[in-house]
C-alpha cells in the first residue's frame, strides 16, 4: 500500500514537472514562430493522449490527476501566450 502512495506521488510530481517545462518551451517557441509553435503543439498533444491513456491504464485516479494538471496548466499557458502576444515582448 505505502509503495502505491509513493508511486502515485512521484508519478504526479514528475508529471507536473514535465508538464510545466514542455509548456514553458512551447509558448517561447509558440511567440517566436506560430508555424514551429503549432508543430510542437501537435506533437506534444498527441505524445500527452498516449501519457493519459497509460495513467488510466493504470489507475483511475491517476488519470484524471493528469488530466486536471494536464488542463489547468494549459489554460495558464494560454492566458500567458495571450499577455505576451498582447505586449508585444518576444521572450
Amino acid at each position: 500500500m505505502n509503495n502505491d502512495i509513493l508511486m502515485f506521488t512521484m508519478g504526479i510530481l514528475f508529471q507536473l514537472i514535465v508538464i510545466s517545462l514542455a509548456l514553458a518551451l512551447f509558448s517561447s517557441i509558440f511567440v517566436q514562430s506560430r508555424k514551429k509553435g503549432l508543430i510542437f503543439l501537435t506533437i506534444y498533444v498527441l505524445l500527452s493522449i498516449y501519457i493519459i491513456y497509460d495513467g488510466y491504464k493504470y489507475s483511475a485516479i491517476m488519470g484524471s490527476s493528469m488530466l486536471f494538471i494536464y488542463i489547468s496548466l494549459g489554460i495558464v499557458t494560454y492566458f500567458v501566450i495571450k499577455k505576451r502576444l498582447a505586449k508585444g515582448t518576444g521572450i
